[in-house]
C-alpha cells in the first residue's frame, strides 16, 4: 500500500516552523538564526537530478508530541529519489560556538556548561531522528532505502578541548592524577555527580561520533565562517 507524505509548497520568505516543504528543483534554501550581536546562516544547495525532489522542515516535530518540553533540531532536510527509490536525510543544529567554555575547567562552570551543550545537543539530534522516523516509515514501507546524516554547524569545533573535558570529569572521581585543593574538588565533585554517565558520550563527541539507541551515526562538522561583520555562514550540498 503506497501512501502519499502531504508536503507543503516551497515559498521563500513565508515559512513555517515544524512544516514540511517540497523543493521542486535545484536551488539554495537558507536557514538562519538571529542573535542580538548577529545571524548565522547556514545555505542548504538542493542539486537535484531527474526524477528528484527535496524536503525541507525548519524545527519539524512530529504533530503529535506535545509542544511543552519537546526537543527539536534547526534543520531537517532530504533528497528524494523516486526513480531509485533512495532519500538522503541530513538533521542538524546550529551551536553558536561550542567550544567556547573556558581551558581552566575549574573555574566558571566551564565543565559544566561543557557537559551540558553536548548532552542538550545529543538530546536535539535524537529527538529529531525520531521527529523524521514518524514520516519516513512510509517511505520505507514503500521500499525506499534511507541514509541518514547528522551535523552540528558552529564557529568552532575543537575535540583536543571536548577530550580534556572527559579526562577532567573522569579523573575528579576515578582517580588522583588532578590536584586540586581538597575543598575545590569536594565542590567540583557536587556539582559534577550527576554526569558521571556522560564520559563516553562526549569522549564519542571529540571523535566526531553520536550513539543513540546503540547505533554509532558519524558527526559532520559544519563550520561557520565570517562573512561579515555579524554574520557567520556555511553553504551545505544536500545531494545524492
Amino acid at each position: 500500500m503506497s501512501m502519499n507524505v502531504a508536503l507543503s509548497d516551497y515559498k521563500e520568505g513565508k515559512l513555517q516552523k515544524s512544516t514540511l516543504y517540497k523543493i521542486p528543483e535545484s536551488m539554495t534554501v537558507p536557514f538562519e538564526e538571529i542573535h542580538a550581536n548577529g545571524k548565522e546562516v547556514v545555505n542548504l544547495n538542493y542539486q537535484l537530478q531527474e526524477s528528484q525532489y527535496g524536503i525541507y522542515a525548519n524545527e519539524y516535530k512530529n504533530p503529535c508530541i506535545n509542544k511543552q518540553g519537546c526537543k527539536k533540531a534547526d534543520v531537517l532536510a532530504c533528497v528524494v529519489d523516486d526513480k531509485r527509490k533512495e532519500i538522503k536525510s541530513l538533521v542538524f543544529d546550529v551551536k553558536s560556538n561550542i567550544s567556547s567554555f573556558s581551558d581552566d575547567l575549574t573555574k566558571e562552570s566551564a565543565a559544566l556548561t561543557a557537559i551540558k551543550e553536548i548532552r542538550d545537543f545529543i538530546e536535539q539530534i535524537h529527538a529529531a531522528l525520531l521527529h523524521k522516523k514518524s514520516f519516513m516509515l512510509y517511505y520505507l514501507d514503500d521500499g525506499f532505502r534511507e541514509q541518514e546524516e547528522v551535523a552540528i554547524a558552529t564557529k568552532n569545533f575543537e575535540c583536543k578541548k571536548f577530550l580534556a573535558v572527559a579526562d577532567f570529569l573522569e579523573s575528579i572521581f576515578k582517580d588522583s592524577s588532578i590536584e586540586l585543593p581538597p575543598l575545590v574538588k569536594l565542590k567540583m565533585q557536587t556539582i559534577l555527580k550527576p554526569y558521571i554517565g556522560e564520559i563516553e558520550k562526549i569522549r564519542n563527541f571529540a571523535d566526531k561520533m553520536l550513539i543513540i539507541n546503540e547505533k554509532p551515526y558519524p558527526l559532520m562538522v559544519i563550520i561557520l565562517e565570517k562573512s561579515s561583520e555579524s554574520v557567520y555562514s556555511a553553504t551545505v550540498t544536500i545531494n545524492i
